[in-house]
């Protein structure tokens, strides 16, 4: 029996799509700095499918992060090195296909980035990035 991990990748991770189809944004102002929600599609042909697991590919925990850390950058316009990560939380998986919406608020004096991921009304993940100061 195959595992995942016996599985060769179809595509090299330098050629291939790494990010979601963003459908639509909404930009606001919170209570400590610029917050922005993501509406996007984690299409099925995205690298980070390839391998987990065939059959029912999920979307990685690293893979949820490195977007909200690329995202905030180019949407926040916020650094994009992280310092640490906290109160991380993994609650539904999100599938190949699946359109979610990721909200993104920047606390300008913590330097931090909140996130969350919903599925509806459902939080697939949220958490926070401290981000390091260059």
């Amino acid at each position: 029996m195959m595992s995942a991990m016996d599985e060769k990748p179809t595509q090299k991770w330098a050629e291939s799509r790494t990010e979601p189809e963003i459908l639509r944004e909404t930009r606001s102002e919170g209570p400590d700095g610029p917050v922005i929600e993501l509406q996007l599609r984690a299409s099925e042909d995205l690298f980070q499918f390839q391998g987990h697991f065939p059959g029912e590919p999920i979307l990685p925990g690293v893979a949820q992060l490195d977007w909200v850390a690329r995202l905030s950058a180019r949407y926040l316009g916020c650094g994009d090195h992280i310092g640490k990560l906290g109160q991380l939380k993994f609650s539904k998986l999100i599938t190949a296909g699946e359109e979610l919406t990721l909200r993104l608020a920047y606390d300008t004096k913590k330097n931090r980035i909140s996130f969350s991921y919903r599925d509806g009304t459902e939080i697939c993940s949220s958490g926070y990035l401290v981000l390091a100061r260059e």
